[in-house]
């Protein structure tokens, strides 16, 4: 018992986030059309059902022999014979549960198939179904291949030309500056340096600012760090300007840190600040 009520409600909170968090049914609702394929029920074939009140008062059956087996297949809980619901996810599980029960009943398959809006105009008519690939290429599907395809181009291609190495720069504002027992003034950063490559690569460290400011890193005695291949590592850095600098007097001063792939030569830097006394 446990078990089943435990089941129940697990499915219905995947039916909740399905209907309400999913975007999938706004964004299939807002790009389909008359001719677009979705799943859905021939009614003009399958009506009336069998336990109808129109056969109870005699009228000729249709193929559907109301067995239920669409609606016990469905994740979402909803009979596609009412037609195209926004809780449809496209499952097609109840075409296949419809066309078994149909092979069994020797009735054609595709009472639930997929189709478009205008299937049922002309199938009405007397026409033969539409061959699906007359649905698939036309101008508007074209187009959105053409767009989705230059999307994913322009990705690889971002991919490829993607820097190896990769810097960012974080200030720490608590305190703005430290005042050593010399009279320096030292700021603080938290660096992340991010290595792209496959191996391990070591990164120097360097500071393009006024020629009085000198680096430091935390816990190394030179300016060249490794990084793991594929991964990122949090460097503090030590920025220290001597006591009678310009830039230990001056309120803020512009800095650019810069991290090279000794190996590669390859390069990246960012801007920050060099905050002195003139804070004060």
């Amino acid at each position: 018992m446990l078990t089943g009520t435990t089941f129940f409600f697990g499915g219905f909170a995947r039916e909740q986030i399905c209907i309400y968090a999913c975007p999938w049914p706004r964004i299939q609702a807002a790009m389909m059309d008359e001719e677009t394929l979705t799943v859905g029920y021939r009614e003009w074939r399958g009506e009336p059902r069998k336990h109808s009140e129109a056969v109870a008062a005699g009228a000729e059956q249709g193929d559907c022999i109301d067995c239920m087996a669409c609606v016990n297949v469905c994740p979402m809980g909803i009979d596609i014979r009412d037609g195209q619901q926004m809780e449809c996810i496209t499952c097609a599980l109840c075409i296949d549960a419809c066309d078994d029960v149909m092979e069994r009943i020797g009735k054609p398959r595709g009472l639930i198939d997929y189709m478009a809006l205008t299937d049922e105009e002309s199938e009405r008519g007397g026409e033969p179904p539409k061959p699906v690939w007359r649905h698939i290429f036309r101008p508007r599907t074209v187009l959105y291949t053409a767009l989705w395809s230059l999307v994913g181009v322009g990705l690889v291609v971002a991919l490829f030309i993607r820097p190896e190495i990769d810097i960012t720069v974080a200030p720490v504002r608590n305190p703005t500056y430290v005042t050593l027992a010399d009279g320096s003034i030292r700021n603080t950063y938290e660096v992340r340096l991010r290595n792209k490559q496959g191996e391990a690569r070591p990164f120097e460290l360097s500071v393009k600012a006024d020629p009085e400011i000198r680096l430091e890193l935390e816990g190394t005695d030179g300016d060249i760090v490794t990084v793991d291949a594929n991964a990122q590592r949090l460097q503090r850095v030590y920025l220290i300007a001597p006591p009678d600098s310009a830039p230990a007097g001056a309120h803020r001063s512009d800095v650019r840190l810069w991290v090279e792939d000794t190996e590669s030569g390859d390069r990246a830097s960012r801007e920050t600040i060099f905050n002195g006394r003139g804070t004060d």
